[in-house]
């Protein structure tokens, strides 16, 4: 056989024009006018991320948790939250606890345990709770799995009242002058204002609104540092994992880690972002010193949960970061593709230490992109169907993944979460 001198760089050279086509297909999917280019393959894979981050490095193996718990709280981030949660249980056939109202159970209210604020499970148990509902472990026990995990979110308190300050229209509620400043005005006389909104509420808008959320009721107790005490040790006896909404990739990571998911169970789009008055207003010291003294259990919250949500992340080791960063990574070309992505393109992830090989699809990225309150639509939706036809659907059998923490947990099946 004659070898031709040349053939070795003519194989290279198409190599490397095989390898820079492919690459600029797939950054015209993601970067580009998706009218511009009429003809792409249908199938497109994202680069892997390092050689070494191809396969799973050996560990224990565990079971994902399914029966949860999520209080949402108003205005931190509960919604996002939410749909990733409505997601999880909508894929694996799991039992919500739907809201006979609209969007809560009975908010902001006691819970009713009489199937009056929700609808029966239709297969007599339910794993799942991911909406508004004035928190008692009590009450929640009594409904759902004696292996319930409890979560939560919280948001800096000044940010989260600058929030409730447009969505709430408190400005006008609370009849304050009108100005450049009115939470600067406000926060000057918050009694005062406090009294201008004569309601019948059981909660107020700008004072303690997370701690209600949670439980903290007796509103006359605002100012009593020992009860503020022993309902802060409460919440943190009552809850496994306190998110925070300004770390929410990290929270979102250790979460999945404490219940065993895989990082697409945790992708998400922010939902119920807005752009409003207060949202740039910055935290100025003077502002949050008196907002901190007129919602002290706000405060308490915060400043506990923040500070744990760090003490357990730092118990994960420097591995955590690595995935923190790889899960950003995926996220932002997920999102990219999806906001592109015609019905039937798909994108394949690949398998890392973090993650097993999986698919994005038209579906994938529709329920990606669902609105809290249209996926509980949905769920509804789906409720009826299968009532009417009294065919409950096959829930999914819990996958089996990889942990890549580092002993904060172990997951034995039909037993709680529990240190370890």
């Amino acid at each position: 056989m004659i070898t031709l001198p040349w053939r070795p760089s003519v194989t290279a050279s198409l190599g490397v024009c095989a390898v820079v086509c492919i690459g600029a297909m797939y950054s015209l999917v993601l970067y580009g006018d998706k009218y511009s280019v009429p003809e792409y393959p249908k199938i497109f894979t994202l680069p892997s991320y390092s050689r070494g981050l191809e396969h799973p490095t050996p560990c224990r193996t565990c079971q994902e948790h399914i029966n949860v718990t999520f209080a949402k709280v108003h205005k931190a981030g509960g919604s996002t939250v939410s749909t990733i949660l409505q997601r999880f249980g909508d894929l694996r056939n799991l039992s919500f606890v739907i809201p006979r109202s609209r969007v809560s159970l009975g908010w902001p209210y006691q819970l009713k345990l009489n199937a009056t604020d929700y609808r029966p499970a239709l297969d007599g148990s339910f794993n799942l709770l991911v909406d508004h509902v004035l928190f008692n472990k009590t009450k929640i026990q009594a409904i759902m799995p004696r292996d319930t995990a409890y979560i939560t979110i919280l948001r800096h308190p000044f940010e989260q009242l600058k929030s409730a300050f447009s969505w709430y229209e408190v400005p006008t509620k609370y009849r304050i002058r009108r100005g450049k400043d009115p939470i600067r005005e406000f926060l000057q006389q918050p009694a005062k204002y406090e009294r201008n909104f004569r309601t019948r509420l059981p909660f107020r808008y700008t004072r303690n609104f997370m701690a209600y959320d949670l439980g903290f009721t007796n509103l006359s107790q605002a100012g009593n540092e020992s009860a503020i005490r022993e309902f802060v040790r409460q919440v943190d006896s009552d809850f496994d994992l306190v998110l925070i909404l300004e770390h929410l990739t990290e929270s979102l990571v250790l979460l999945k880690r404490y219940m065993c998911w895989s990082l697409s169970d945790i992708l998400f789009t922010p939902k119920n972002t807005r752009t409003y008055q207060y949202k740039t207003l910055g935290e100025y010291p003077d502002l949050v010193t008196a907002h901190r003294k007129w919602s002290k259990v706000d405060y308490a919250l915060y400043d506990l949960f923040n500070a744990t949500l760090w003490a357990k992340i730092e118990r994960q080791g420097p591995d955590f970061y690595r995935e923190v960063y790889h899960f950003e990574d995926m996220r932002t070309k997920v999102v990219q593709f999806c906001d592109v992505a015609e019905s039937s393109w798909k994108l394949q992830i690949p398998a890392s230490k973090w993650n097993k090989k999986f698919l994005v699809d038209a579906e994938f990225c529709s329920r990606l992109r669902l609105p809290q309150t249209t996926y509980m639509t949905n769920l509804k939706e789906k409720y009826d169907a299968q009532k009417r036809t009294s065919r409950q659907q096959k829930r999914v059998p819990a996958s089996v993944y990889c942990f890549s923490g580092t002993g904060n947990y172990r997951f034995v099946a039909q037993k709680n979460i529990i240190d370890s």
